[in-house]
Parts: structure tokens; C-alpha cells; sequence
């Protein structure tokens, strides 16, 4: 099902913030508690998953509405886990992709479906029916995932509200939304201003986002240059509403000398810094392959 057109948003005054005594609250209270007990009954996730069941588990189940960041070394594989994670939410997911073609994502996608070595997908080793058949095959396991390609033109706020929207009836039957950011620097690159105030801005528009849109905001967040390897709460660079900010932070980091074992896997441990629907500190041990683009639990 093709997304439709999307007009611009009409200029508008700011919806000004709403005064709720607390009796007012009741509605959405009973409204929630009736949506966990049928969650927890059924066993269905009540929002969007990363597929890493330890991490879920640990998040209270799904990634709940509100902003949530991910940051790491150099080479660990942010946008990998930002795409993984984006392709197998369970739900309509739109991924706001500021640094990598959208062309690019699809081959990482394939090759992470399909078990085919990145390279063969830009070596011309492959037939065009073969890359075909193996390009179709990754997106028929992902129909709701659309890509807004902010390489090529800057994204508003608005803009990603209605391309959400737009995404979200991929699968009407479907609830859940999820949007992810790659990355939140890259995309206040586009602003105006000096990069304290861009980035205090675009926090900002993602937590109305999330919050307009109901839905949770995965955001990758460049580290500072103090806490570049050893990574932390206080290691997103240039702001720190980027943790003050979220309602969780995951702290990927590796060995920076690390040597991919026989299968290609690389450990990779994920530390929860933050986690406002759980306990933080939990530490989850993870194998990356870079050249499936893949991340998965130890098992050991």
C-alpha cells in the first residue's frame, strides 16, 4: 500500500497547555489500567518492541510513548540497532534517516533478513533477479516501515507528525506507532541557531511529537568528546536534555579494538542508563554482525 501525498500543514497558532485538575485524569487512568490487564492477560506487547527480549523485558515489555536515546562508540552499530529494531517493532514505524540514503537502509535490512553479506549487495556479485527476489523477500517482512529521507531536505516537526501519520495506516489495525531518529545531531544540523539551542529545540519538538502522536520516539544521539569511549548517562554531546530528557538511554559500547570471532559477531554490551518504566543499570550482553547488520542476545 503506497504512502499518500502529504500536503503541508497549515500555519497555526501554538496550542497552549492544557489545565487538568486531577478528577479529570480519571478516564485516561482507567483507560491505561484496562489496556495493561488486557496486555498482560493476553501476553500481546502493549506498544512497540525492540525484538531483544531481555531489553523488552526490562522496559516494562514495549517501548512506551515519550523519547527515548541510544548512544555509543564509533562502529558499535548504532543505526544497525536503530534499523533492527525499527524493522521488527511489531507496528508501523517511520524511520527519519538524516545521515544514510534510503537505498542504503534497504540493502542493510535485506542483508540482515536474508543472511547475505552486505558487500554483495554493492560488489555487483549478485544477478539482478537474485538482489531483486532478496530486496522483496526482506520488505514483505516489514510492510509498515517507511523511510522519510531527511539526506535530501530537512524534516519540520510537522512534516514528521503527518509522515507518522501517514505510516500509521500502512497497518490500520495496528495501534502502535513507533519513530525513529537517525540521528538526533544530524537532523539539528538542518535548524537555525548555535548547536546548544537547535538541539534544546529539537528535544523538545520530539517529545511533542511523541506526545502528539502517542507513540514512542527512538532517537540515536552522538557522544561528547569527554565520554567518547567510556560512554555514561552525561555522554550525549552538546545538550543535556538528551538525558534529562528521555524516558530511557541506552549506552552501547564495545572493545574499540575488537576482532569479529569466526561467525562475524563482535560482543557488545548495552547498558540501560536510564529507564523511567524500570529498573537502570541493567547491563545486556549483545553480539553484533556487521556484515548482516545484525544484533542478537548472548546466549551465553
Amino acid at each position: 500500500m503506497p504512502l499518500e501525498p502529504i500536503a503541508p500543514a497549515p500555519s497555526s497558532e501554538p496550542t497552549p497547555p492544557p489545565l487538568l485538575p486531577l478528577r479529570d485524569l480519571l478516564d485516561q487512568w482507567d483507560a491505561t489500567a484496562a489496556e495493561l490487564y488486557e496486555a498482560r492477560e493476553s501476553g500481546k506487547a502493549r506498544g512497540p518492541v525492540t525484538g531483544l527480549r531481555l531489553l523488552d523485558a526490562e522496559l516494562s515489555g514495549a517501548l512506551l510513548p515519550g523519547l527515548h536515546i541510544a548512544h555509543g562508540v564509533p562502529g558499535v552499530g548504532k543505526t544497525a540497532f536503530a534499523l533492527q529494531v525499527a524493522a521488527t517493532c511489531g507496528c508501523p514505524c517511520l524511520f527519519l534517516t538524516c545521515e544514510m540514503a534510503p537505498l542504503e537502509l534497504l540493502r542493510r535490512i535485506t542483508a540482515r533478513v536474508t543472511s547475505t553479506f552486505l558487500g554483495k549487495f554493492k560488489t555487483g556479485e549478485l544477478a539482478p533477479a537474485l538482489a531483486g527476489d532478496l530486496a522483496r523477500k526482506a520488505i514483505k517482512t516489514t510492510p509498515a516501515l517507511a523511510l522519510l529521507d531527511a539526506t535530501s531536505a530537512y524534516a519540520t516537526g510537522a512534516r514528521i507528525v503527518e509522515a507518522a501519520e501517514a505510516t500509521r495506516r500502512l497497518d490500520p489495525e495496528n495501534r502502535h506507532l513507533l519513530i525513529v531518529v537517525d540521528s538526533l545531531h544530524s537532523w539539528s544540523e538542518g535548524g537555525q541557531g548555535e548547536e546548544y539551542v537547535r538541539l534544546g529545540e529539537n528535544l523538545a519538538a520530539l517529545r511533542q511529537i511523541a506526545a502528539r502522536s502517542k507513540c514512542p520516539v527512538l532517537a540515536i544521539s552522538e557522544r561528547n568528546s569527554a565520554n567518547m569511549d567510556k560512554g555514561g548517562l552525561s555522554a550525549g554531546a552538546g545538550h543535556r536534555g538528551i538525558e534529562y530528557g528521555c524516558e530511557s538511554l541506552f549506552d552501547l559500547g564495545c572493545d574499540k579494538d575488537a576482532i569479529p570471532d569466526a561467525n562475524g559477531d563482535i560482543d557488545v554490551t548495552l547498558k540501560i542508563e536510564k529507564n523511567r518504566n524500570g529498573a537502570k543499570g541493567k547491563r545486556i550482553a549483545l553480539l553484533f554482525n556487521g556484515a548482516l547488520q545484525r544484533f542478537r542476545e548472548d546466549a551465553q
